[in-house]
């Protein structure tokens, strides 16, 4: 709590005097007022008194406000703050000779005041704790005295009271200013600061897009601040001051700082711009130049490759060979401005001869190879007439060659033979017997024959009719596939030429395939003329292939028996030849001799073109973006913290008094001033006479003022 001030005796010389003292607190009790008189200053030493004059504002004013319009730097200057509380209007006494009904009165009204007072403190935020009421019994000797004893303590309590409140106000106004100051000064300073940010950032950008490269620190400042832990009041003021003060420059600093980057960093771009463009003349001169000999080059050339091309066509042997011209060109390394641009137009003086003599030389390499294949043209042409003649003779004798050619490789000529071997058991003698076959070469369709001997005539004659089916196919070389596949069975018929005279006239006829399987057999006894039909087919599945003027094996494809006195067996086989014949190659006449094509080279000039100006180092510029560490904001004031008790004034009846009253009855509640009091009854008297005639000269101007 912040020093109240309260009265104590104090002995000045001879004389004791009531003097204005800084206490620590003020604890009030119904008998008891402890106070200290440690420190006192004269200025402060003054009689006690009461007045009714209360101040026109009782709320505490600052001298100046958080917007006072008068500051003209952005120095902050500490504002003041008064913690000063208007004088208690509680009276001291209540004057001699008052009743008990005034006494009561007047201590209603003191508790009445410091009810208020009490209540304005804590809406004011002060912690006001109220102490248990104390019970006061009065009667018409002790009313004024017992008065006077309450109503000093009530003004007391009344008096610190109006202190705490006053600290309170105070202390709260102090931190309002405060916050709002500081946070006045962090608003405006940030803006400063963000403008100037703003600014930097918008030069960054500009000088980003055109390719410097920028480093970007950000950098906080930190001021060093004065701590605001636990302070109020104007030590608060002054240590805010303090630290806005700390808070301004270093954002003054920053904004400087920022601004200066930005100038440095537009200056740089500038310069950094005007060597671009610099760069982009003498390379736009580079270009427009190397275009136009590049041009020039390849028209002289395109006509140049267009002559090669219909030289090579008639046989010229042309071979093309490049000639790469390097002027001496000046070495454009680290220039700039107009010493690039100087550079830059005395090499392309240079490629511009080099190019001209180029299309000359390509042009000359041109004219000569016209005429030489002009030349060699007549020459050819009269080969190419002594050429065609023999051509002709020569196509035609091919022509024939590979038509007789063609029909060799992908002949199918061929002879096709059919035999009937038997084994016989009467080859010789009375009952010889025979079997014979043929064959159509051109359908395959073959008779079998054989004779019915019975050992006096041939008494008749067996024939069995049918097809061999078969494939032939050219291998593309001359060379046949011969596939035997089926063998079909037409009919079998038999003619009688004699009756039969054998006394055994069991005739039977039999046909077998190659696998054993019965495809035909017929009874008879050889006296009778009979056809029967067969019409069945027999696989045989059998491939040769034959080379020109090559047989195939003999291929069996039937099995015949024909059983009688003496049984005749036999095989029925085929066989084919290819007659293909390879034609004899032709005598061609002799090529005219051609004329050798004659060589000519040509020359590809390729000019090395200068080489383009160095394009300006990018620049690497850093700049600081600054940052102010925030103020340490005031801790919030605590509460003033007070107690106050009230008491209870109990009447007594009035009772008649026969004795005289002493002329000063020592008080009860006069201030302690730690002295041996007790053997000076004199003086104590003598000091409440003082007091008394004190206060009653206070209540009686009161009065005066009231009425």
């Amino acid at each position: 709590m912040e020093n109240s001030k309260t009265y104590k005796l104090y002995k000045s010389g001879k004389l004791w005097v009531i003097g204005a003292v800084a206490v620590a607190g003020v604890a009030v009790s119904a008998n008891t007022t402890q106070v200290s008189a440690d420190t006192v200053s004269n200025t402060d030493a003054q009689a006690v008194k009461t007045s009714d004059t209360a101040q026109d504002d009782k709320q505490v004013q600052l001298t100046a406000s958080s917007t006072d319009q008068t500051k003209t730097d952005d120095t902050a200057k500490a504002d003041t703050v008064s913690s000063t509380a208007e004088k208690s209007t509680v009276p001291t006494t209540a004057g001699s000779n008052v009743t008990q009904d005034q006494a009561k009165d007047s201590v209603d009204k003191a508790q009445d005041t410091v009810k208020n007072d009490a209540d304005t403190a804590s809406k004011a935020g002060v912690d006001v704790a109220t102490g248990k009421t104390t019970d006061v019994t009065i009667n018409d000797d002790n009313a004024s005295s017992k008065t006077d004893e309450v109503l000093s303590d009530l003004n007391k309590q009344d008096q610190a009271v109006k202190d705490a409140t006053a600290k309170q106000q105070a202390n709260v106004q102090a931190y309002d200013k405060a916050t709002t100051d500081q946070k006045d000064s962090t608003t405006q300073g940030q803006a400063d600061l963000d403008q100037a940010t703003s600014g930097l950032d918008s030069q960054i950008d500009t000088s980003e897009k055109a390719g410097i490269k920028v480093n970007v620190e950000v950098a906080q400042s930190s001021p060093e601040y004065k701590d605001l832990s636990g302070l109020e009041g104007q030590d608060l003021l002054d240590a805010m001051a303090y630290n806005i003060n700390l808070y301004k420059q270093a954002i003054a600093d920053g904004v400087a700082s920022e601004k200066a980057d930005t100038e440095t960093l537009a200056k740089l771009t500038a310069e950094y711009q005007q060597k671009q463009a610099d760069y982009a003349k003498a390379n736009a001169d580079h270009d427009e130049a190397v275009k136009q000999g590049e041009t020039d080059l390849n028209n002289a050339t395109s006509d140049l490759d267009k002559q090669v091309e219909a030289s090579k066509n008639t046989g010229f042997d042309v071979s093309v060979e490049i000639s790469k011209v390097s002027p001496k060109y000046k070495d454009l390394t680290g220039l700039e401005g107009q010493d690039l641009l100087d550079a830059m137009a005395y090499n392309l003086d240079l490629y511009k001869q080099a190019v001209a003599s180029g299309v000359a030389s390509e042009k000359a390499d041109q004219a000569t190879l016209v005429k030489l294949t002009a030349e060699y043209q007549k020459q050819v042409a009269d080969y190419e007439a002594q050429k065609a003649a023999v051509d002709k003779a020569n196509a035609d004798k091919k022509a024939a060659d590979e038509k007789a050619l063609e029909e060799y490789m992908n002949g199918t000529n061929h002879t096709t033979s059919m035999t009937a071997q038997t084994q016989t058991d009467a080859s010789s003698g009375q009952y010889q017997t025979f079997m014979n076959a043929t064959v159509d070469q051109k359908t395959g369709e073959f008779t079998l024959e054989h004779d019915m001997n019975d050992g006096v005539h041939i008494i008749g004659h067996g024939v069995l009719k049918g097809k061999v089916n078969w494939k032939i196919v050219s291998n593309g070389d001359g060379t046949e596939t011969v596939t035997i596949s089926s063998i079909e069975l037409y009919s079998y018929t038999y003619t009688n030429a004699y009756q039969n005279q054998a006394v055994n006239q069991n005739i039977n006829f039999h046909v077998y395939d190659n696998d054993g399987n019965e495809l035909f057999s017929v009874y008879h006894d050889g006296n009778t003329t009979f056809s029967k039909t067969i019409n069945k087919t027999a696989q045989i599945n059998k491939t040769f292939k034959i080379s020109p003027n090559e047989t195939s094996p003999l291929a069996q494809v039937l099995v015949v028996d024909d059983n009688w006195i003496w049984n005749t067996h036999g095989q029925v086989s085929t066989q084919i030849k290819n007659t293909n014949v390879a034609p004899k190659a032709p005598t061609y006449e002799k090529d005219p001799v051609k004329p050798t094509a004659p060589k000519a080279t040509v020359h590809h000039v390729q000019v090395v073109a200068p080489a383009k100006g160095q394009a300006p180092a990018v620049p690497v510029a850093s700049v600081k973006k600054v940052t102010v560490a925030d103020m340490p904001n005031a801790d919030k004031p605590q509460p003033q913290k007070v107690e106050v008790h009230y008491y209870n004034i109990k009447k007594t009846p009035k009772v008649e008094k026969t004795e005289t009253p002493n002329a000063v009855e020592t008080a009860s509640i006069l201030p302690h001033t730690n002295a041996n009091e007790q053997g000076s009854g004199a003086v104590l008297g003598f000091m409440a006479t003082i007091a008394s005639l004190g206060l009653l000269g206070a209540i009686s101007k009161k009065f005066k003022k009231q009425n």
